[in-house]
């Protein structure tokens, strides 16, 4: 194609787009222009004549549009579905805008007031969030609503783990950390085994039992005897030439090895209780008849008794199933369990060695010590005191 043809094209494209936008020009003109108009208004005093207009210039005409929209307020929507229990953040709140008549004191308009709660049921994507569906403390949840399911984190399990399995303390005051673990609260769980040899070809506990089955031969039979010997040591033949049995004078001593679980969450302290409900607190005493003409008494001030609280037995903690695993096993063996209570806002992993008698002795540089024919003897004296006057009228009573 040739330059002169191309420029010709060119030309003729542009003529066409300058006869279109002639086209709309002259539209434009053409249409109708409506004027509204203004009605004079009559002052009292003044026939006939238009009203002041406050500015000293002429009148405009009044302008009639369309009517203004409905009174709106903002509301706190979702953005997304989230399950119950999750806590509320700001990314996934918005505003929608609502008419006021719609919105009653229940709905939330604030995000502020949202976040950082709790959902008490699961909220589906664009929910208009009220505040019954919101909890200040997850606590809340568990004792209203849902139990203590609401506290388990993702990925976690729950299982109840005894207060207390340490022989020296029946009532869990010292594993417990003196009653101070609540809901919520994070703990290290201290695991303590009991390690002890074993017979490799009877599985059982050492030492062994040893029973021999001696003849004594006498002139006129010989008589068969059974000789037990509990527990069995080892023989050892002396320089005098006699054999004599030497065997342990106490139990066999465990090998303590010492574990411990990180960062667990607590669910539940003590026995879970059903939250009562309404119906049930009303009180169902039916009243006693009275005959007719007969006086109604006034009741009589009832005292409530004092309960004791009993201290809890059981602790709910929520770990990896993993972990779950190793403490079920931990206390199917019979180890000691005990807690520390970790701070609010520590939950760092940090790094732990398995502490037994070998750590103890290569951490602390510990020595042992040779055998001595002497050591230092602690002398101890059992002192009796003397009764006071009160507890020998009290001792005397008793007898």
């Amino acid at each position: 194609m040739s330059r002169r043809t191309i420029a010709i094209l060119i030309l003729i494209i542009g003529l066409g787009l300058l006869t279109l936008v002639g086209v709309f020009l002259i539209l434009g003109q053409d249409q109708p222009t409506t004027v509204t108009p203004t009605e004079e208004t009559t002052i009292e005093g003044t026939e006939g004549a238009p009203p002041p207009d406050n500015g000293g210039g002429a009148l405009q005409p009044e302008t009639i549009g369309t009517p203004m929209p409905t009174d709106t307020i903002g509301v706190v929507v979702s953005l997304q579905t989230v399950p119950r229990g999750h806590i509320m953040t700001e990314d996934i709140l918005a505003i929608d805008r609502r008419p006021v008549g719609s919105v009653d004191s229940n709905v939330i308009t604030d995000t502020k007031d949202v976040v950082g709660m709790f959902a008490r049921t699961d909220i589906y994507q664009g929910q208009t969030l009220t505040k019954d569906k919101l909890a200040m403390d997850i606590r809340e949840i568990v004792t209203s609503e849902y139990g203590p399911s609401s506290l388990i984190p993702p990925g976690f399990v729950a299982q109840a783990v005894p207060l207390s399995t340490f022989r020296l303390d029946p009532r869990g005051t010292i594993s417990s950390v003196g009653y101070g673990i609540s809901e919520g609260d994070y703990v290290d769980i201290l695991l303590l085994f009991d390690m002890r040899q074993i017979d490799e070809e009877f599985q059982t506990l050492l030492p062994n039992d040893l029973a021999l089955f001696i003849t004594v031969k006498s002139e006129e039979t010989d008589e068969i005897r059974f000789l037990e010997i509990d527990p069995f040591g080892y023989f050892e033949e002396l320089p005098t030439g006699d054999t004599v049995h030497i065997r342990p004078r106490e139990f066999q001593r465990p090998y303590i090895v010492g574990l411990v679980i990180q960062n667990a969450k607590v669910i539940q302290v003590g026995q879970y209780t059903l939250p009562e409900s309404a119906a049930a607190q009303l009180s169902t005493v039916t009243p006693t008849p009275l005959p007719e003409g007969a006086p109604t008494p006034s009741p009589e001030p009832v005292a409530a008794p004092t309960v004791t609280p009993m201290p809890p037995e059981v602790l709910v903690v929520a770990l990896q199933p993993q972990q779950q695993l190793l403490l079920r096993y931990a206390l199917e063996v019979g180890a000691d369990v005990d807690f520390a209570l970790r701070g609010i806002n520590d939950g760092q992993l940090y790094p732990v060695q398995n502490v037994d008698l070998n750590f103890l002795l290569e951490r602390f540089n510990i020595e042992i010590p040779p055998n001595f024919g002497y050591t230092l003897d602690t002398q101890y004296y059992q002192i009796t005191p003397t009764p006071t006057p009160d507890e020998s009228s009290f001792i005397s009573g008793e007898s």
